[in-house]
C-alpha cells in the first residue's frame, strides 16, 4: 500500500474565548453546527452547551475566521436538579448532538437556527423530561428569537415507557428538516424524544405526533430517524427502521426488522430513494419489504451505515457498515449484497463516527471517513489529517465529521471537531484549488448531518 496522502490543513478556526469554558483547567466549547449564518456565501459556525448536558442553553455564532457573531443564552446555567436533592444540573458539552439546526426554514432567504431551549428561569429541571423545555426560532445573523412556543405536546415527552427509564431512546433528539407540508422548499421537522415522534411546522405548529412501540433494547427503533422521498409522492417520509411514516404521519410499515437498529438512511439505491437500515444490513421500499437483507448472521450488530458511490465504477452505489456494534469492524457490500471488504479501522472512545466523502473529483470513487482518516473500499487508510490534535477523550471526546464544500471546488471538505476542545478543522483535498470556489452550498448533508448514531 503506497503511503497515506496527507491532506491540506486549510484553516484552524479558534472557537472566540467569550464562547469557551473550562473545566479542571480544560477549556471547551461544545457541539457545532454549520451554515451560512449571515448570508455570504461563507460558512460559518454554531456552538452550544447543554444544560445537564440534554437541554440546550447557550448559543454561539461565529465566522469562518473566528469572529464573533451573537451569543444567547447563559455558558454558566446551574438550574436544581428535579431527580437529586441539594443538587444542581449544570452547563455541559452536549451528551450526544442534540436538538439544534441550522437552516432557512422560513423560506426568507436567509439562515435560521431552530433549537430546543431550557426555561432559564425555571425553579428545578429534570434531565429526564422537557417539561421546562420549548422551541425557538433564532435569526442566523442576529440572533433574535424570531418565534418561541413551548407546546404541551412537546413539554409531556419523556425518558419513560412502560414505566421504566430508556435512556439510549430519550438522549437522541435530533431535528431532522423535512418537507411534510408540500412546500417550495423544506419548512418543516420531525424530532424523535423518547418513544414520541412529533412533527412540526415553521411556525412551530404541531403537524402530528407518532408513538413508536419498539423502545426495549435491543428491539428498539433507530435512535435517529431519517427522512426524504422514499415513495416518490414528492413529500418526505420518515423511516424510522422498524416504522415508516407518510409526510402526513400515516403508518407505512410497523415491523420489527431486527435487533439493534441503531442507524437509518434515506438515500439513493440502484436508481430509486430507498430506506435503509443498519440493523442486518436491509434495504427495503416505501411499503417495508425487504429488497436486500444481508442478514444478522453477516450484519451482528448494525451500529452505524451509510451509502456512497465506494467502487471505481462510480455509477454503482455500495453500503458501508459498522457491522459489529461499538468496534472498529466495517465492511463493504455492493448492490447485490455481496461483501467486498472487511476491515478495521482506529480505535476512537465510543467507536462511532462514520461518513463517505466525495473527497476527489467527480467520477472518482468516495472515501470512508471513520476517526481520524479517510480509507477506501478496500480499507486502505489513503488520506490522514495533519496537525490534528489527539482528542480529550470520554463519551464524545473525538473527532466528528461534516462533509462540505467550504473552500474548494465540487469536491468536499472535511470538517472536524472534538466537543471538549477549542477549535475546529477544516482539510480538504491537494492540489488546493481555491480559485474554483463557487460559494458555500448548504444542503440536507449539511443541516441534517448524521454525526453519531
Amino acid at each position: 500500500m503506497d503511503t497515506p496522502q496527507s491532506a491540506h490543513l486549510y484553516k484552524r478556526v479558534a472557537i472566540p474565548d467569550a464562547f469557551l469554558n473550562e473545566t479542571d483547567g480544560q477549556t471547551w466549547g461544545g457541539d457545532i453546527r454549520i451554515g451560512d449564518l449571515t448570508g455570504n456565501g461563507s460558512v460559518d459556525f454554531l456552538v452550544y452547551k447543554s444544560l445537564g448536558g440534554i437541554h440546550p442553553c447557550f448559543l454561539g455564532a461565529f465566522t469562518l475566521e473566528g469572529e464573533l457573531l451573537w451569543s444567547f443564552g447563559d455558558k454558566h446555567l446551574e438550574i436544581r436538579d428535579a431527580d437529586a436533592e441539594d443538587t444542581y444540573l449544570t452547563t455541559l458539552s452536549p451528551d450526544r448532538p442534540g436538538p439544534v439546526a441550522i437552516y432557512d426554514i422560513d423560506a426568507d432567504g436567509q439562515a435560521e437556527v431552530i433549537c430546543f431551549w431550557i426555561d432559564a428561569d425555571a425553579s428545578e429541571v429534570s434531565k429526564w423530561d422537557l417539561s421546562a423545555v420549548r422551541l425557538m426560532i433564532l435569526d442566523g445573523a442576529t440572533g433574535e428569537v424570531k418565534r418561541t412556543l413551548a407546546p404541551d405536546t412537546l413539554r409531556q415527552c419523556d425518558a419513560y415507557a412502560d414505566d421504566e427509564l430508556h435512556i439510549p431512546n430519550y438522549v437522541h433528539q435530533r431535528l431532522m428538516i423535512a418537507n411534510f407540508s408540500g412546500n417550495a422548499q423544506p419548512q418543516d421537522f420531525v424530532v424523535k424524544v423518547g418513544v414520541n415522534l412529533l412533527a412540526f411546522n415553521h411556525r412551530l405548529e404541531l403537524l402530528w405526533q407518532y408513538t413508536d412501540e419498539w423502545f426495549r433494547y435491543p428491539k428498539h427503533s433507530a435512535y435517529i430517524p431519517a427522512v426524504g422521498d422514499f415513495n416518490g409522492d414528492g413529500l418526505d417520509e420518515v423511516n424510522g427502521g422498524n416504522f415508516g411514516l407518510a409526510a402526513d404521519g400515516t403508518v407505512l410499515w410497523n415491523h420489527f426488522f431486527g435487533d439493534n437498529m441503531d442507524s437509518v438512511l434515506v438515500s439513493e439505491w440502484d436508481g430509486d430513494k430507498r430506506a435503509i437500515l443498519s440493523g442486518g444490513g436491509q434495504v427495503i421500499d416505501a411499503d417495508g419489504n425487504a429488497i436486500l437483507s444481508l442478514g444478522f448472521d453477516t450484519v451482528p450488530h448494525g451500529q452505524e451505515i451509510r451509502c456512497g458511490k465506494l467502487f471505481s465504477d462510480t455509477s454503482e452505489d455500495a453500503l458501508v457498515i459498522r457491522y459489529n456494534g461499538h468496534h472498529p469492524d466495517l465492511m463493504v457490500v455492493d448492490k447485490t449484497g455481496l461483501v467486498k471488504s472487511r476491515f478495521r479501522v482506529d480505535e476512537s472512545p465510543n467507536n462511532t463516527g462514520l461518513e463517505v466523502i466525495r473527497w476527489n473529483s467527480v467520477g472518482d470513487p468516495e472515501l470512508i471517513y471513520s476517526p481520524s482518516s479517510l480509507f477506501d473500499s478496500d480499507g486502505n487508510r489513503v488520506v490522514i489529517f495533519p496537525e490534528l490534535p489527539p482528542p480529550m477523550g470520554g463519551r464524545m471526546g473525538w473527532y466528528h465529521c461534516f462533509p462540505a464544500d467550504v473552500c474548494g471546488d465540487v469536491r468536499e471538505e472535511v470538517i472536524l471537531y472534538d466537543p471538549y476542545s477549542d477549535a475546529i478543522y477544516i482539510y480538504t483535498s491537494t492540489p488546493f484549488q481555491p480559485d474554483l470556489f463557487d460559494g458555500y452550498q448548504h444542503t440536507e448533508r449539511q443541516y441534517n448531518t448524521r454525526l453519531m448514531d
